[in-house]
């Protein structure tokens, strides 16, 4: 403690440059090492090294009050995040492949097809094929599961960038500037440090999993974050647009849909609800297919797929069924988003807290999906939430060998830390507290 009492601001100062030098020469070694194996062995090394760096500059930033030289501080950090992310424009997909649906179902549009009818084995779409595309591409059988959104960006990269991710890295460089920007602004609104900023300008979540293995969600939470502040500041018209545009790229924030009631009344919720439905409406309608294929891919994922989710891996280690077991955690998951829904009394906090519900109930939980969170985590900052942005990356450790495998010490890894600190959070958040008396 009396050694941080000695760093001043300018010394902060100097770190931040020269922690995000380190960063950024990392991620050039990453950048120069990608055609040489093994991928996977060096996205996690470069991961757990980004982070160390990362949140020794966040602690120095919290412990050590600044006054001086904070806008200096602010600018590095937004400058260095966003250097990150255009270093790794060029990189290739290391511990996911699901760009190559992507790229696939951009093809597809782009040549008069509908990716919700014909899946890519079809025999209808066997001209289209190349060395790469749908070689690459897993799970043929089953048509897009996408919406319709995410489907036009898509067709926009396969218009620029053909069978490469560029133009999609792109969008995602823009995504992230309005991110970044629209996390200042809440920052700024609940009068929080603006610093915090660097727990997603440098958390290599979404710089990694965006800008490495192309994830789409960068899109979805741009919009995501709009949607939240334009709640906070009472622009309901402004609200809704990002609000249906977000659950046209990934369908994640219908679930924060029963906040709004309490937030806005039911009757402006229903208006908004009409006029966010009429956009997605609109955007989907052309994408209807003669089939119901797109209902099958979509509940076929929704009712088979696991992955690295807690609860639910916990029910099937005590002998509950994999079916028996996600139709327990989708009713816990509903109860409390109900409680807090109900009982709320700052919508950002409500939203962070139907998030971490949203970690534990769910039956797949890929390190991308904690980008959503990552995006309200500058205003909260929860041990749990920042000790398992770091532990997420165990998970790469299942496709590391050769078989898909998921294993027990991973998950104790990563949760055993996450459900012990998430008990501290809840204890010293007064509002939390209040209402657990109050109940």
């Amino acid at each position: 403690m009396n050694l941080l009492k000695k760093i001043s601001a300018k010394n902060i100062f100097g770190i931040v440059i020269f922690s995000g030098l380190l960063i950024e020469s990392f991620l050039i070694f990453f950048l120069i090492s990608q055609n040489n194996e093994p991928k996977i062995a060096n996205y996690i090394s470069i991961y757990f090294l980004f982070y160390l760096i990362f949140f020794v500059v966040f602690l120095l930033i919290k412990k050590i009050p600044i006054t001086a030289y904070k806008k200096h501080i602010l600018y590095v950090i937004i400058i260095f995040g966003l250097i990150f992310r255009i270093t790794l424009i060029t990189t290739t997909p290391s511990t996911s492949d699901d760009v190559y649906r992507y790229l696939w179902e951009g093809k597809v549009l782009y040549n008069g097809y509908n990716p919700y009818e014909y899946p890519p084995e079809s025999q209808a779409l066997e001209h289209l094929h190349s060395d790469k595309l749908p070689e690459f591409v897993t799970f043929k059988h089953m048509t897009a599961v996408y919406p319709a959104a995410a489907q036009l960006i898509f067709y926009i990269n396969y218009f620029f960038s053909g069978e490469n991710d560029t133009a999609l890295k792109l969008i995602y460089l823009v995504s992230e500037v309005i991110t970044i920007m629209f996390i200042l602004l809440l920052l700024r609104l609940k009068n929080k440090n603006q610093l915090f900023v660097i727990l997603y300008a440098w958390l290599p979540l979404p710089v990694m999993e965006f800008f490495i293995n192309s994830h789409i969600d960068a899109v979805g939470i741009a919009f995501f974050v709009m949607f939240i502040y334009f709640i906070e500041k009472d622009k309901l018209v402004h609200a809704a647009i990002p609000f249906a545009l977000g659950i046209l790229i990934k369908l994640y924030p219908i679930i924060f849909f029963p906040l709004l009631i309490k937030k806005i009344g039911f009757k402006k919720s229903l208006l908004f609800g009409l006029t966010s439905g009429l956009i997605i409406l609109i955007f989907t309608l052309p994408f209807i297919p003669h089939e119901s294929s797109i209902n099958d891919s979509l509940s076929r994922y929704l009712s088979k797929w696991s992955f690295n989710g807690s609860f639910f891996r916990l029910f099937y280690l005590i002998g509950i069924s994999g079916e028996l077991a996600r139709s327990i955690n989708l009713v816990l998951f509903v109860i409390l988003v109900g409680v807090i829904a109900s009982h709320y009394h700052e919508f950002t906090k409500a939203v962070y807290a139907v998030w971490i519900c949203f970690i534990m109930f769910s039956a797949t939980l890929y390190p991308w999906y904690l980008g959503w969170i990552a995006a309200v985590n500058p205003l909260y900052s929860f041990a749990s939430i920042n000790t398992l942005f770091f532990t997420i990356n165990f998970s790469n450790f299942t496709p590391l060998g050769d078989e898909w495998h998921e294993y027990l010490w991973v998950y104790l890894i990563e949760y055993l830390p996450f459900y012990l600190l998430l008990i501290y959070d809840i204890s010293r958040n007064v509002s939390i507290k209040k209402y657990f008396r109050n109940f």
